[in-house]
């Protein structure tokens, strides 16, 4: 491995430590150049898409082993990736589908196992579905919730209710298959609310709507297509 991706002052030459390596949410060049190098300087790479993953390093020209690990990923295979961690002093990078671990994706898990077992963490930063959004926001983002995914069926009225009482803006995920049901849904019962929805971000038919939740013109015509991300705030 190279030296120069060791961001740390152990000195020997087995050296461990798991990366969680932020990639592009739809734009290929938004790979930063130190995420690359990373990519090309680890054993192996985990992720959470091996197809996705393997375009990726495609396109950087990095020919690493792409190890699956998912949410559906049993213990077995955890505690695998941790002995080898340990035990064979290497260096891994594990990657979601896309933009940063551990927001709704497996990598909390492995980022907790790893600490349990002695195991160094380095973030390498980079883009966000969450963060995109939140610098084009037309209100204040200087405090905020990420909710995750927007629940599909139970708690969808525990949520509105939790929402109502929030001063701050809320973020969501949705995914196509819900996205209208959902933004429906929401119109029914957060009447005095906007929302901001991103829609492929950062893709060629990248979509941003800034609108009341009552304007069901602007939001239905929105194709149910790609990934979502929204946010509810309280008209001022």
């Amino acid at each position: 491995m190279d030296e120069n991706l060791r961001f740390s002052t152990k000195p020997d030459k087995n050296y461990l430590m798991l990366y969680l390596v932020a990639t592009p949410i739809g734009n290929l060049e938004d790979i930063t150049a130190r995420a690359g190098k990373i990519l090309n300087g680890v054993d192996f790479v985990l992720a959470e898409d091996t197809r996705r993953t393997g375009i990726l390093l495609k396109h950087l020209g990095v020919d690493k082993k792409i190890i699956s690990f998912h949410e559906h990923s049993n213990s077995e295979k955890l505690n695998w990736i941790i002995d080898q961690l340990s035990n064979c002093k290497i260096s891994v990078a594990y990657v979601s589908d896309a933009g940063t671990p551990n927001l709704s994706d497996p990598g909390g898990k492995l980022v907790e196992a790893a600490y349990e077992n002695g195991i160094e963490v380095s973030p390498i930063p980079g883009p966000s579905a969450l963060t995109a959004l939140i610098s084009i926001a037309p209100f204040s983002c200087s405090q905020f919730q990420f909710m995750g995914y927007f629940p599909k069926k139970k708690g969808r009225e525990k949520m509105a209710e939790y929402v109502k009482n929030q001063d701050m803006p809320l973020f969501f995920l949705e995914s196509p298959y819900r996205i209208h049901k959902t933004l429906e849904f929401l119109a029914a019962r957060l009447p005095n609310y906007h929302i901001l929805v991103g829609r492929e971000l950062t893709k060629k038919f990248e979509q941003i709507v800034f609108s009341d939740l009552q304007d069901d013109k602007t939001l239905k015509a929105m194709p149910a297509k790609g990934e979502f991300v929204f946010a509810l705030t309280k008209n001022s």
